[in-house]
């Protein structure tokens, strides 16, 4: 394992270590179950050779019904041993939950937003459940390993030599396939994600694709990551091959070297019994074990190598870190230098090597297709994430250092999906600014465009039914709600996508007129236009200036801005 998924591993081994009873108590009644692996071949060659091959059919089903007997006591013995798996597993995940969160609180002051909450219980679930299944499939393979080898020494010990050195080759050769097995399991898993990610940013911004004539560049890119999507599957798919193949080669090795080596046995005193016994060994319970072993680790351990180390990447250096000393900005001048920022340690950035300066009371447009991180770029100068690299400056401050509380007062990201919640219009508008008279949210009203809707809806004093509002309306009422807050530097993170260009360009407009830096996530062309600065994000570099110097120095600038012009044109 890296430094990295050593996050998640003391945690667990803390808390198992603070349950050693439980795990003693668990030993002992592993020792209990495990008898049947150790006494079976014993009986059944004692019923072949001293009932069954002297016509003692009586003797030999006497041992046979000792054999049963056997395998109740172990059965009654695994009863015991699940509860008990429970009552060390069960602990563990409020442990981990707790030393996980614990972190994020004092690290950062505040707790992390609910997703990335959900993700980290997701994971801590998972946990969970792959230790359990280790731990019960761990037990098993060592106690039935160790019975069954004593039972083979017990019948005649040149069987051991013959069936075990099989098994011992196929678990050394299995441990050095895991760690390649680990890492494709994660590479198909990150492989998943991104394609997720890029299908579901194409759906959500198709409007923006078509305005920018990116459809080919588009299918071009979710191809290219369906196609390593695949090859990472294929990867995997070949290493658990192999696992199968070593399976295979553990489980039945052991039973063609007795059925081989059986001459050589009989000639050295090995009566048939035993033989027979030997047999009862290696297949009721070396193969199968063997199997148990390389589907236990190569399914739950991979699943747990894998979440521990996500659970890891969920570490305070990549959340905000608001608990820090407190610092407010002054002015709204917007400062980025050599920036950078991944998702997940080893993850390919998706912002690399930017930098660039937006002046007190400036209005900046970002653009750029989809998926490209201007929404994480927003996310980083609204102070909810962190640069891995590289700084971002907002007054003077590194956003993330300011406490949310007083964040909100100078700061407001919109975001594209607009929340509303059940309560009066006035409710919804001073939010962000409980002190705002009537005025001041008519006035944000009536500069923003949205007083033809709160006249439909009955006026400021209105309930509110979010489900019943488009999604239109609900970015006019989260516009209204950002120009009512006092924060002077504004984030319309794609915030009036819903809108028809006029009513996208008369809400731009009253932002740009209020006091402060606008900076606008452009959904359209026409908001470049309007903008004293450009910032075009195209993956591999920034070009950044006014609009003309782009339109003669950036031919992608030049062919988003003509195509869009021309689509208006055409649907005019």
């Amino acid at each position: 394992m890296s430094d990295h998924d050593g996050a998640g591993w003391p945690l667990i081994r803390r808390s198992l270590l603070r349950r050693r009873g439980s795990l003693a108590v668990l030993a002992a009644w592993s020792v209990v179950e495990s008898v049947p692996a150790m006494a079976s071949g014993v009986l059944v060659a004692k019923a072949v050779d001293e009932g069954f091959l002297r016509g003692d059919a009586l003797t030999g089903l006497s041992w046979l019904a000792a054999l049963l007997l056997v395998y109740a006591v172990g059965a009654v013995a695994s009863r015991f041993t699940y509860p008990i798996v429970g009552a060390i597993v069960e602990p563990l995940r409020d442990d981990l939950l707790r030393g996980v969160v614990t972190g994020i609180v004092h690290g950062h002051g505040d707790v992390a937003d609910g997703s990335t909450i959900a993700r980290v219980t997701q994971q801590v679930e998972s946990v969970r459940k792959a230790v359990a299944m280790l731990l019960n499939g761990m037990r098993r393979f060592l106690f039935t390993l160790a019975a069954a080898a004593f039972g083979l020494t017990a019948l005649a010990p040149e069987i051991v030599w013959l069936t075990m050195p099989p098994v011992l080759v196929a678990g050394l050769l299995f441990a050095a396939l895991l760690r390649r097995l680990v890492r494709r399991q994660r590479a198909a898993i990150e492989a998943n994600e991104r394609v997720a990610g890029e299908v579901t940013a194409a759906l959500a911004g198709h409007r923006d694709i078509r305005a920018f004539g990116r459809e080919e560049k588009t299918v071009a890119s979710v191809t290219a990551t369906l196609a390593a999507e695949r090859a990472a599957h294929q990867r995997l798919a070949r290493a658990t091959a192999a696992r199968s193949l070593i399976t295979a080669a553990g489980g039945q090795l052991p039973l063609l070297c007795l059925l081989f080596g059986a001459p050589w046995l009989m000639s050295r005193g090995v009566t048939a019994g035993v033989l027979v016994g030997a047999a009862t060994y290696v297949s009721m319970h070396l193969e199968p074990v063997m199997r148990m072993l390389t589907e236990v680790i190569g399914g739950s351990g991979l699943q747990l190598a894998v979440t521990v180390r996500r659970l890891a990447e969920a570490d305070p250096a990549r959340l905000p870190v608001t608990g820090q000393p407190e610092a407010f900005p002054e002015g709204t001048e917007v400062v980025v230098e050599d920036l950078e920022f991944a998702y997940g340690a080893g993850a390919e950035p998706v912002l690399r090597d930017l930098s660039f300066t937006v002046p007190e009371n400036g209005h900046l447009a970002i653009v750029g297709p989809s998926g490209i991180g201007k929404s994480t770029l927003a996310a980083l100068l609204a102070g909810l994430a962190v640069p891995g690299r590289g700084r971002v400056r907002v007054g003077g401050t590194a956003p993330d250092l300011v406490p949310s509380a007083r964040r909100r007062e100078h700061i407001v990201l919109v975001p594209q999906e607009s929340y509303v919640f059940s309560g009066t219009v006035e409710e919804n508008l001073r939010y962000l600014n409980a002190d705002a008279g009537g005025p001041e949210l008519s006035a944000a009203v009536r500069n923003v465009g949205a007083e033809n809707l709160i006249t439909r809806l009955g006026g400021l004093d209105a309930q509110v039914e979010p489900a019943r509002l488009s999604a239109g309306e609900k970015q006019l009422i989260g516009l209204s709600r950002a120009y009512v807050s006092r924060a002077h530097v504004v984030i319309l993170d794609e915030a009036s996508c819903h809108l028809d260009p006029v009513a996208e360009a008369r809400a731009e407009l009253a932002f740009r007129s209020r006091p402060g830096t606008l900076i606008v996530i452009a959904h359209r062309a026409s908001s470049a236009l309007r903008a004293g600065r450009i910032l075009l994000l195209d993956g591999t570099r920034a070009s950044f200036g006014e609009h003309r110097h782009l339109v003669e120095t950036s031919e992608l600038y030049a062919e988003l801005v003509g195509h869009s012009r021309r689509t208006a044109g055409s649907q005019r």
